[in-house]
């Protein structure tokens, strides 16, 4: 994905997250008589838009475009209350709904989230990283469309050299992925983070129950934008507190999506995400002997050949399997609602 222009916008008569990009598109595609406005919230209320920072109206959707999600970009009947209007996504989160066929699929996918250009993958440094978790979760955030970057949570629970040995281990699952380890409560150990990843961003978050999304969400936006619920005592994980999607307006011109949705996504038709997730294999793939080669028992097998000198770990190639067949399954069970 292509990086759009962050110059600021000259005014604030314009939605949360605007840019030149965003400009242009409105131009090509805006129809006359709308205003734009971007989605903030969705929940059982209804749905919330901004035509300008800081300025929310609860709006209907037209019937055309009643799938809006959070983080759209919209033409809005500003007299009548509607959207009657998506502009292109740039990115998505999307989950295929039970019963479709391959044909159907990106015609009756169910968007999650849209317009993020950045996925934190959240992952608690107690217990740990989870790397299989972390893997699926990479896969899952390159296919939206948008630039993932791992933030490790809870450094203040972990002694510092189980931090680096942590951040080298997530290191290893995410190539080409930026990994930061932050504490909520050590607003320097965000810092890097927020100069880098935060500013005139729209972010959106992955991760599981527990990972500390709602107090990242707090710490970043310097106030308390969210619920937070005691950690459980059994098994030290937070109770899930978000209950709508929605798009939270942080300093400097970033915004945070977060929907608790996005947890739900399936691996399906994401053949894209997983090469991307494991383009650090690729060089040793060019190298099998057979272009359909599995990487299980194949002769001439360049990654098997990579493990063998040690130059690729076994367990990641494990992990690269287990999802090779969790998307293998899927496509079965496709073929046979086709049949």
């Amino acid at each position: 994905m292509s990086e759009p222009d962050r110059a600021a916008p000259r005014d604030r008569d314009v939605p949360p997250g605007w840019d030149e990009e965003w400009a242009r598109d409105w131009e090509r595609h805006g129809r006359e008589g709308l205003v734009p406005c971007r989605v903030v919230r969705i929940d059982k209320g209804g749905i919330t838009v901004a035509t300008r920072p800081g300025e929310e109206l609860l709006v209907v959707a037209a019937k055309a475009v009643r799938r809006v999600v959070v983080g759209d970009v919209c033409g809005l009947d500003a007299e009548a209350g509607r959207i009657e209007q998506i502009l292109p996504r740039r990115t998505v989160f999307e989950r295929r709904s039970p019963g479709v066929t391959r044909d159907e699929i990106r015609l009756r996918a169910r968007a999650l989230a849209a317009n993020m250009d950045r996925v934190f993958v959240l992952q608690p440094l107690d217990p740990g990283v989870n790397t299989a978790r972390l893997a699926r979760e990479l896969v899952l955030a390159w296919e939206s469309g948008a630039q993932p970057v791992v933030v490790l949570t809870k450094s203040d629970l972990v002694p510092p050299e189980e931090v680096a040995r942590q951040v080298a281990e997530a290191e290893r699952f995410a190539p080409g992925v930026e990994v930061f380890a932050v504490s909520n409560r050590d607003p320097a150990s965000l810092e890097e983070l927020r100069r880098r990843h935060v500013a005139r961003h729209v972010i959106a978050l992955l991760g599981a129950s527990g990972a500390g999304k709602s107090s990242l969400v707090n710490a970043l936006a310097g106030r308390p934008v969210q619920l937070t619920a005691e950690v459980r005592d059994t098994d030290r994980r937070g109770r899930h507190t978000t209950t709508a999607g929605q798009v939270v307006e942080l300093p400097e011109g970033a915004l945070l999506i977060d929907t608790p949705g996005i947890r739900g996504v399936g691996l399906w038709d994401a053949d894209e995400g997983l090469e991307r997730a494991f383009e650090d294999l690729a060089p040793y793939a060019e190298q099998c002997h057979f272009a359909d080669c599995s990487h299980t028992n194949e002769p001439g097998c360049g990654v098997l050949a990579a493990v063998e000198k040690g130059e690729v770990a076994a367990d990641r190639l494990e992990v690269l399997h287990s999802l090779v067949e969790e998307l293998e399954q899927l496509e079965a069970g496709l073929e046979v609602l086709e049949r």
